[in-house]
């Protein structure tokens, strides 16, 4: 179902609630496009940057919002959680992994994100502000969901477990004429990492979870925090980018939990065009 006419009363209401054996695939692995179509038709999507620490006690409930969330948006719902900022530092015994990135830190640092946990939704302006807490979230998702949507993104993926290589396409079409610069950037997740997690559940009188599964981690940028121009000048309708990249994957992430998003965005104020996200297996 596509969520173009979502209430946006019941979502805001609902968002308050939610918020206190194998077959054998020989190498390459190949994956088609994802295009975000149901139906033939292109489907608008909205990335929800989550701005995350191991170290912040109350990011389970963020997290917890975002997942229910997902949970009721379904495909249109993309979430990228970015662990940067004084939460996400390391300190032993506990936090040893590291989950910071260069590219991470950049969008953190430009955002003048303080405190967590918050997100974006789209990189839009709600009320005069970027950074929303997680009770806003679902409302300000229900607003994109009303727009219809301006460009249809299909990513194609050829990962080589071998070597961890991964090579992909990303193909970008204007639905109609955009105006301003537009940017592509892309990024490597990593789903269910378990490692130690602050956390106010009240099950963990420790105040630490030790078994809690991080999801929708950036791990990497593709082609840098920023992405690159797909176009300074804009683009006409039905009018076709295409992009490509090759990464390795470092040994210590799961390629079975591996995804990459893609989302296109306007040079002129940040905000998401559209967003596409796509699994390695």
């Amino acid at each position: 179902m596509i969520f173009k006419k979502i209430n946006l009363i019941f979502a805001a209401f609902l968002a308050v609630l939610l918020f206190p054996a194998c077959d054998i695939i020989e190498e390459p692995y190949m994956t088609g496009p994802g295009n975000g179509n149901q139906n033939g038709e292109v489907v608008r999507k909205v990335l929800l940057e989550e701005f995350t620490g191991h170290q912040c006690p109350n990011c389970p409930e963020g997290a917890q919002e975002a997942a229910d969330l997902k949970a009721f948006f379904g495909d249109q719902l993309i979430i990228m959680s970015i662990h940067a900022g004084f939460f996400a530092r390391t300190t032993a015994p506990h936090f040893l992994a590291d989950y910071r990135t260069t590219a991470g830190n950049e969008i953190n640092s430009y955002f003048g994100i303080s405190y967590n946990p918050v997100g974006m939704v789209n990189r839009t302006e709600f009320s005069g502000s970027h950074i929303l807490s997680p009770s806003a979230w679902g409302g300000a998702i229900s607003q994109v969901l009303e727009q219809e949507p301006q460009a249809g993104i299909e990513i194609t993926l050829n990962y080589q477990s071998h070597n961890r290589q991964l090579n992909l396409s990303i193909k970008t079409t204007a639905l109609e004429n955009i105006q301003g610069p537009i940017y592509l950037a892309a990024f490597l997740l990593e789903d269910n990492i378990m490692s130690p997690q602050q956390t106010n559940n009240p099950d963990y009188p420790n105040g630490i979870q030790e078994n809690y599964y991080h999801k929708h981690v950036l791990r990497t940028d593709i082609n840098g925090a920023w992405g690159e121009a797909l176009s300074e000048t804009g683009a006409e309708a039905n009018q076709v980018f295409i992009k490509s990249y090759s990464i390795t994957l470092d040994q210590a992430w799961k390629e079975t939990f591996c995804s990459v998003v893609a989302f296109v965005y306007s040079g002129t104020n940040l905000e998401v065009i559209q967003a596409e996200q796509k699994k390695l297996y």
